[in-house]
């Protein structure tokens, strides 16, 4: 689980993210990310257009999984909010994981250090 301090918790953050930041998409990711002074924080939407309840929690499940894996290689100062879209149940880990560090990439928000 990702620390407190990182974590979007209130409508109101998730609201300015939709509405101030910019979007990205992938077959089964949106990301949507809003620069911010200080710290980064993360939030996560599955609808119920992706499945019944088993199906959505595995795919919240993968995705803060695969955000954790991301952590070191992300820099400070935005917010996000990761949107899984309605094909999102069908895939695996490594394809999730895949497409949210494309995006991150895209957002500018990975280090460049961190590439290969």
């Amino acid at each position: 689980m990702l620390p407190r301090h990182e974590r979007l918790r209130r409508r109101k953050d998730f609201l300015a993210c939709y509405n101030e930041g910019r979007a990205y998409a992938q077959a089964h990711l949106v990301l949507y990310v809003r620069p911010q002074s200080g710290g980064r924080r993360f939030g996560f939407v599955v609808g119920k257009k992706v499945g019944k309840a088993v199906v959505r929690n595995r795919v919240k499940r993968r995705l803060r999984a695969a955000c954790r894996e991301c952590l070191p290689n992300l820099s400070e100062g935005f917010d996000a909010v990761i949107v899984a879209r309605r094909n999102a149940g069908e895939a695996d880990y490594h394809q999730l994981l895949q497409e949210m560090q494309t995006l991150f990439r895209s957002a500018k928000v990975w280090k460049a250090s961190a590439e290969p």
